[in-house]
């Protein structure tokens, strides 16, 4: 027979389990682990959105920032169903995102490819800014998003420090090209100041929604937004920068495990292949 004490013991463990897998699942969107909060742009802004909590339209409401279940209201059956929707929709969430990336891979890594294509955005001072304006360098693009905790910050870094390697090596310079998967916040003022942080030439690109649509779906972007309130919200989607030759075209992508050296030496390869066939460059 169980006591009381021990029944109750077992029930509010049985709560915190139900508490940690569905606050994992909320904080697992765009990062591994605890949240890079560093000094400078990224950080605060990610510690603004950390500190932020959705208010409650009613008295008494709980808010979806801190879960609480009443000891008196939850029966084993329906922890257990509380346990395996929460694990449910984390295995779906994954598996759209490995699928996304899968699907990138697949794809010839060199020459052209199904990815890419003609595009408009918006550009630093606010004006549309075609694809075709970065032809006649190597470019590298990655699609994030400047509330981004800290797999946007490190996935920019890592660009960064990658092209000042290739630039050391071969004296020919790369643009680093940040595109928000998150135009509803970035606004061209705000990424501006964002990619200030990480790069003097990388640069920082916005869009209508529908212009950000069309080209998440050229390069086959996979991303999520993991919706709390209509400001406060988390997007989880794909990690990978996308190297573009210097007549626009798709000629290879870098994962989240390709280090700074392994992007810059493959980088070095594709840039000499491309000096050795093309004289004027």
């Amino acid at each position: 027979l169980v006591t009381r004490t021990g029944w109750q013991h077992q029930q509010q463990e049985s709560q915190r389990v139900v508490a940690r897998s569905l606050g994992w699942y909320r904080g697992g969107a765009c990062r591994l682990g605890s949240p890079k909060l560093g000094s400078g742009h990224h950080g605060a802004r990610a510690a603004r959105y950390l500190s932020s909590k959705p208010s409650s339209d009613e008295s008494g409401a709980a808010s979806s920032s801190s879960f609480r279940i009443p000891p008196q209201a939850v029966s084993y059956g329906s922890l257990a169903v509380l346990v395996a929707t929460a694990g449910g929709i984390v295995t779906y969430y994954k598996y759209l995102r490995e699928e996304q990336v899968k699907g990138v891979k697949n794809l010839p890594s060199s020459g052209k490819a199904a990815v890419g294509g003609p595009w408009t955005l918006m550009g630093p001072d606010g004006k549309a800014f075609e694809s075709r304006s970065l032809e006649g360098e190597f470019s590298l693009l990655y699609f994030g998003f400047t509330f981004c905790p800290d797999i946007c910050p490190d996935e920019l870094e890592k660009i960064a420090e990658s092209v000042d390697l290739l630039e050391k090596i071969t004296k020919r310079k790369i643009r680093p090209v940040f595109i928000t998967i998150d135009p509803e916040r970035d606004d061209t003022e705000i990424v501006n100041e964002y990619v200030k942080e990480f790069h003097p030439r990388l640069l920082g690109l916005t869009g209508t929604k529908e212009q950000i649509k069309k080209i998440t779906r050229l390069f086959r972007v996979y991303f999520s937004k993991t919706s709390e309130s209509d400001e406060d919200y988390l997007i989880d989607h794909s990690i990978i920068s996308y190297l573009v030759d210097p007549e626009g075209n798709f000629v290879k992508f870098f994962g989240k495990n390709s280090t700074a050296n392994d992007m810059a030496m493959e980088m070095k390869r594709f840039v000499d292949n491309w000096k050795n066939t093309h004289k004027n460059y």
